[in-house]
């Protein structure tokens, strides 16, 4: 008896614990839009890439700035000449140079090029034989200079116009490539959205053609039992034969849909699969009335890409007018020197202290003028650079045009759907309402079974328009 009682405790035992996991893997888990996009977003490649060059580019944005940016140089030059010149007061065997300068150069944006830097210089006399008498006369020279340069553009690039197109031009560029990946990976999820509920709308369509084709056995059920008692006509059973046929063919296309619509589902998170298993919540009508419109952006990103990309035309344009104009600049150079050497003794040591006092300054002004001479090729390039200019700025006209025809549709088609989901609530109201009213008719004897049936076909029709509306 013990035997028997604990063998019985143990399959009772074994058959809760398998229908307790049982219970618990028919749990499917419910995956909500925003848990479903956030894993389009980690898992699409393409959505993943655009992000990135969007946040890049924004990151690189300022480059224009580089090009006012202060710039360290430096150069140093060694040289030894052997050469005998026409002219010496005494032999020697080379001439040994060198020449160092360190500074920094600065450009503004109204064009003025400004150079601050420190020369030194020195030379050397090789094995020189000076003339008797002249020992006291030294074979080094050496000197020492602080100079400041400020070069002033006056005609091409004058007081700075092509600098600051370079710079709206890279900023524009820049700016418009992040704008059009923002848009795209924009798009992408918006795509994924529309699958989402593309997905959810399948599968409620499929459990109702699954009970509109259970109603439609049993009117066949009906009227073919009836014809077999020679209470109805052979042609009902051919007509409920035909509708279980649609409802049938109806029910292969929803579950097609359905395939196409996981495919499409699995395709934005980037799994390779028909299948879905989550659930997915059912559209509700109540809160689908609930809408509200979207809050208006000033612009798109596809409409501030075209914007950027007018503005980086416009610049392109007035560097090509600025290079095909003649160059003019205007050079004014300053610099203190301190100088040992010559007929001195001396050294670098004693002319770098003697460069920052006001002995020896110097001062020049200079002006360059050049001109390209193929007027020709210059002037269609330009013109070709304007067409391109006015191209963008239609562009740009035209996508601010379509955003605010696409917010009007935006509008009117939400306002129309919300109207036609009340509407398409209202039928679908009135239908339940004759269905109960003709089952209450049906139970006091005052109907027939088949025009319940079809009430209850009207009913799920009347569904199918509100998830279809």
């Amino acid at each position: 008896m013990k035997t028997l009682f604990f063998l019985t405790l143990s399959l009772q035992l074994g058959i809760l614990f398998w229908n307790s996991h049982g219970i618990a893997a028919q749990k499917t888990p419910t995956l909500r839009l925003d848990e479903y996009l956030t894993e389009v977003k980690t898992k699409n490649s393409g959505i993943k890439s655009s992000l990135m060059i969007s946040e890049e580019k924004m990151l690189r944005k300022s480059e224009g700035s580089l090009l006012l940016a202060p710039t360290a140089f430096a150069s140093a030059k060694l040289t030894t000449d052997a050469k005998t010149p026409p002219m010496s007061f005494f032999p020697f065997d080379s001439i040994t140079t060198n020449t160092y300068s360190l500074g920094v150069s600065k450009l503004t944006t109204f064009g003025l090029q400004t150079k601050l830097h420190y020369d030194l210089f020195t030379l050397s006399y090789n094995n020189a034989l000076l003339p008797v008498g002249f020992a006291s006369l030294s074979s080094n020279y050496a000197s020492a200079s602080p100079v400041l340069e400020l070069t002033q553009s006056l005609w091409s690039n004058g007081f700075g116009r092509s600098t600051r197109a370079n710079q709206d031009l890279l900023e524009a560029q820049t700016l418009a490539s992040s704008y059009a990946a923002s848009f795209q990976a924009k798009a992408s999820l918006s795509l994924a959205e529309i699958n989402y509920w593309r997905l959810a709308v399948a599968r409620q369509v499929v459990s109702i053609q699954k009970e509109g084709l259970d109603r439609a056995k049993k009117i066949y059920e009906w009227n073919a039992r009836r014809a077999r008692l020679h209470l109805g006509d052979e042609s009902d059973v051919l007509q409920a034969d035909a509708l279980v046929k649609t409802r049938e063919l109806d029910l292969v296309s929803a579950q097609n849909e359905v395939r196409s619509a996981s495919r499409a589902f699995n395709t934005s998170r980037n799994v390779d699969s028909e299948e879905v298993t989550e659930k997915l919540p059912e559209p509700d009508s109540t809160n689908l009335a609930s809408i509200p419109i979207p809050q208006r952006t000033a612009l798109r990103d596809d409409v501030k890409a075209a914007q950027q990309t007018s503005i980086a035309s416009s610049a392109a344009t007035q560097i090509s007018l600025e290079q095909g104009k003649p160059t003019l600049d205007l050079t004014a150079t300053a610099s203190l020197n301190g100088q040992q050497g010559a007929f001195a003794f001396g050294s670098l040591s004693q002319s770098i202290p003697a460069s920052f006092s006001l002995n020896r300054p110097s001062f020049s002004v200079s002006i360059l003028l050049s001109s390209p001479i193929d007027f020709t090729t210059t002037q269609r390039s330009q013109e070709g650079l304007k067409h391109e200019r006015i191209a963008a700025e239609l562009n740009y006209e035209q996508k601010l045009f379509e955003q605010e025809q696409s917010w009007k549709d935006l509008n009117e088609t939400l306002r129309e759907s919300k109207q036609r989901l009340a509407l398409a609530g209202k039928i679908e109201s009135i239908q339940k309402s004759k269905l109960e009213h003709e089952q209450e008719r049906l139970s006091h004897g005052r109907t027939t079974t088949y025009q319940v049936l079809l009430f209850e076909q009207d009913y799920l029709l009347a569904q199918f328009g509100r998830i279809r509306g």
